[in-house]
């Protein structure tokens, strides 16, 4: 008995340990242009609660784009990141590739999906001026045989890339 929990620890261990994520282009899903604006804008960022660290980056390219932050300015931008539930096409692939995984000890990586949808709204006195909406997705791998490229493909790296890409995107989309 003693064995088997030891075994599942270590395994579990090594299984969230070594992740790599594969960055994917974020997807327009919704698009309302937006007039010419000011540049002059206020923040408003929801859904960032455990991401810190890309609701700083995003700010900063946002500021980089020409924008500036002004507290009491009446143009209002808006962003809201949520994170969406994933279905997978096969099901029974996706668990049997989860028990091959922790099987194997992880030497046949987990393959997971992780979804987010990002929305850009820009309003002036509580009317809408226009909105984009963006599908962010990444696509994970985790176990031991993702060891040599965990450095090069760590999720958070990945996720920062699609963050700043969706706003770059969403200034393509303009």
């Amino acid at each position: 008995m003693n064995k088997v929990r030891i075994f599942f620890k270590l395994a579990t261990f090594l299984f969230y340990l070594h992740c790599a994520g594969i960055y994917n282009k974020p997807t327009p899903i919704e698009n309302k242009s937006i007039p010419a604006i000011s540049k002059n804008i206020r923040f408003e960022f929801t859904g960032f609660y455990f991401y810190k660290k890309e609701l700083q980056l995003l700010k900063k390219e946002i500021l980089q784009s020409g924008f500036a932050e002004t507290p009491n300015s009446p143009l209002l931008l808006e962003v809201i990141l949520e994170e969406k539930e994933v279905s997978y096409k096969y099901e029974f692939l996706h668990a049997a590739n989860f028990v091959a995984s922790l099987f194997t000890v992880g030497i046949i990586p987990y393959y997971t999906i992780t979804q987010h949808k990002i929305t850009y709204r820009f309003s002036e006195n509580a009317k809408l001026l226009g909105s984009s909406t963006q599908i962010l997705e990444l696509d994970q791998l985790r176990g031991l045989s993702m060891l040599p490229v965990t450095y090069f493909f760590w999720p958070s790296n990945a996720f920062d890339k699609s963050i700043l890409d969706s706003w770059k995107v969403y200034e393509d989309l303009k």
